[in-house]
């Protein structure tokens, strides 16, 4: 029997690794009919059930699976998945602090309760779990999540981090510490293209421990007085994107000049510019991998509490910041996956050579809703034809320092031809805020 069931278990991860999910699941409905209390047979059909859009099914076999087997994690984090697909938001948490209780180390938990916690406006649970993901990730307890980026280099990596290490100020760079590391970094950048590269044993031990982690952070707390500037022109952007007339409104003065200094210093002198193999050319952070912090989280909540027609039952569900390594380099047309985009930036105008672009090109006509959303660099070419189709469609926003534009996510946007000053302090940061689900578009 164990042999037989053991067959039908390497056939259905077989298919399922072929893309035959369907397939796969009638393998493991036989595996049951056989062994009716498999746990890994019951648990890999109810993902499968999940994955094809069916949570409330899903979840009948799991949450019978976690009452047989309690110290089962994996059943608990799907059972929290279909639980937050269905919206059960305490429900979904509860599921999920049992995978962490089992499972200290579990990232993909810690992440969840993250955003979970945000929905309940709790930023304080949040920022815990979000600092777990990222010593899981860059920390001493770090598990090889990130692997990848802590063996890979780049020229222009290499040569951001010795520039941030230089503009770091000067009483945190007695001792010497951080010009020696900017001399390391930039002596062994001579050796790379800008294209990554996996590191050798010798480039690893020239660039230490410490390489691509979390070696500078600056404090960016919340602010008593606010972070956004709430006699900004909010009422004009829920009345334009609430009706959807176009699908793109924008706003100056999105923050407060305390918090735009404040989130400057932090993205200024924080080592938390990790990874640089997302977009080449760029430098980028994400909420669970060290953009999380309190001014940030605070900078959303008040951005859905002066949008509460817009945004009060979307909750934040992805925020990241990137930064152009060169002045010229534009991020190409995609979409993103949530249902209202925030994008805002915060380099100073005086970077900008051009004031008439470097900001934000969104193109208004909706695509097919049967279009997935793919990676980046996927099907660009596929994306340009239909924006030349609705080229009447197009939205130019200029760039300026702290200005706001908030867009449908799924339409189509990027760069508008930057052409920004060389030199640390001028690189071109945007940070994008996502709030709500794709699916609910």
């Amino acid at each position: 029997m164990s042999d037989e069931i053991d067959a039908l278990l390497e056939k259905a991860a077989e298919l399922v690794n072929a893309g035959q999910a369907a397939e796969a699941e009638s393998i493991y409905q036989e595996t049951l009919r056989i062994e009716p209390t498999h746990p890994g047979a019951r648990h890999n059909l109810a993902a499968l059930i999940a994955r094809r859009g069916d949570p409330v099914a899903a979840l009948q076999i799991l949450d019978t699976l976690v009452a047989d087997e309690p110290g089962y994690a994996s059943a608990h984090f799907n059972r929290g998945n279909a639980l937050h697909s269905l919206h059960k938001t305490e429900d979904a948490i509860a599921a999920y602090r049992a995978v962490v209780a089992l499972d200290p180390d579990h990232h993909d938990a810690h992440r969840a309760l993250g955003f979970l916690w945000l929905t309940l406006g709790n930023r304080d649970r949040s920022l815990d779990h979000f600092a777990r993901t990222y010593d899981l990730r860059r920390g001493e307890g770090r598990t090889g999540i990130a692997a990848r980026s802590l063996r890979t280099a780049s020229a222009m990596k290499l040569h951001h981090d010795a520039d941030l290490f230089r503009h770091l100020p000067s009483r945190v760079r007695e001792g010497h510490r951080f010009e020696t590391l900017a001399r390391i970094y930039e002596g062994l950048a001579e050796e790379f293209s800008d294209e990554a590269v996996e590191l050798t044993s010798s480039q690893l031990n020239k660039l230490g421990a410490d390489y691509n982690t979390c070696i500078h952070l600056i404090d960016a707390p919340e602010l008593m007085s606010g972070a956004v500037n709430a006699a900004a022109n909010w009422g004009w952007i829920e009345e334009e994107l609430s009706d959807n007339r176009q699908g793109v409104a924008w706003l100056d003065g999105l923050l407060t000049d305390r918090a735009l200094a404040l989130l400057q210093r932090y993205l200024a002198e924080s080592t938390i510019w990790h990874d640089f193999s997302h977009i080449p050319g760029f430098v980028s952070s994400y909420l669970e991998d060290g953009l999380a912090c309190p001014l940030v989280l605070q900078i959303a909540d008040e951005v859905r509490g002066a949008l509460p027609g817009l945004l009060a039952d979307k909750p934040l569900t992805q925020a990241w910041a990137f930064k152009a390594l060169k002045g010229d380099k534009p991020i190409a047309l995609h979409a993103d996956d949530g249902t209202f985009s925030l994008n805002f930036w915060i380099t100073p105008d005086a970077a900008n050579r051009n004031p008439d672009t470097g900001g934000l090109t969104v193109y208004r006509e909706m695509p097919p809703a049967d279009w997935e959303l793919v990676d980046y660099n996927a099907d660009q070419e596929r994306i340009q034809v239909f924006v030349d189709q609705h080229g009447d469609s197009r939205v130019t926003i200029p760039y300026r320092q702290n200005r706001g534009v908030i867009f449908t996510s799924r339409l189509f946007h990027g760069t508008d031809q930057p052409d920004f000053d060389t030199g640390y302090a001028n690189h071109r940061i945007n940070i994008t805020m996502l709030f709500g689900d794709a699916s609910k578009l």
